[in-house]
């Protein structure tokens, strides 16, 4: 399998003849893609721990393609299941690029490429990328392209007096970071707070193995249960976190 260069024009002529079986993978950043994008396009937003990853070799699809609806149909070989269309084409973009050979081996747009070819069957959807990525494509059909709001940094009235009245009773609540459930980084990796860590069901339902506790204090009772690493780090705004990313990221490593 290899990469097919689209110009805006073909581009085009797909979404218009068959919609529903081109997948539009869009590499610029969140804010970027947010503010303004492809219509039905779906962001990949990578982060440090996967980009360090694809220095190994091509990743995973489920961390290119998180969507499992989108990942089942791109798997699909030959005609594809009773009832599910086969898409024949993923277009993968970025901001301006003129050609895929010209991509950084370390761009976002470059790692998703490797991890289709590597992942998707040879009867499969067409790996493409689009010549003059979005900036090209948007100044010649703006039409199929959809302005987002960006969020405001000002809060209206009537927000701020919501916050007020959440401020009073805070006093009698758990903190924000308390609140729900850990929240999914990668699919082996979960960020919470200690009330989470402490919380057995919690843990149990997310098939939780190993534990990184970076705070001010240790809690020794999940050694006998856990793999379980602490890093002691004051929690202010002027304590180097920096310093503690690799040994961090080697003990994410190793307990994948």
């Amino acid at each position: 399998m290899k990469v097919t260069s689209l110009d805006c024009r073909q581009l085009r002529k797909l979404l218009r003849k068959e919609p529903s079986r081109c997948l539009v993978l869009d590499c610029r950043p969140y804010l970027s893609y947010s503010a303004s994008c492809l219509r039905g396009s779906l962001n990949v937003n990578l982060n440090s721990v996967v980009m360090r990853r694809a220095r190994g070799g091509a990743v995973p699809l489920h961390f290119v393609v998180p969507d499992e609806a989108a990942r089942a149909r791109l798997l699909l070989g030959g005609e594809g299941a009773a009832g599910t269309a086969r898409l024949a084409a993923v277009v993968v973009l970025d901001q301006g690029t003129g050609h895929w050979q010209k991509l950084k081996k370390d761009s976002t747009a470059q790692v998703v490429l490797n991890a289709l070819l590597s992942s998707l069957p040879e009867a499969g959807a067409r790996v493409c990328f689009l010549k003059g990525g979005y900036e090209t494509f948007n100044s010649q059909y703006p039409e199929c392209c959809v302005d987002g709001k960006l969020i405001s940094l000002e809060r209206t009235e009537v927000e701020r007096n919501l916050a007020s009245h959440c401020e009073k009773q805070s006093a009698n609540h758990k903190p924000a970071y308390d609140q729900g459930g850990p929240v999914e980084i990668l699919p082996f990796l979960y960020l919470g707070s200690a009330y989470h860590a402490s919380k057995c069901e919690f843990l149990a339902n997310l098939h939780i193995t190993a534990l990184l506790n970076v705070s001010r204090k240790s809690s020794e009772s999940f050694k006998d249960q856990y793999c379980y690493k602490w890093i002691p780090v004051e929690d202010s705004h002027t304590a180097d976190i920096s310093s503690h990313f690799q040994e961090a990221i080697d003990f994410i490593g190793k307990s994948k």
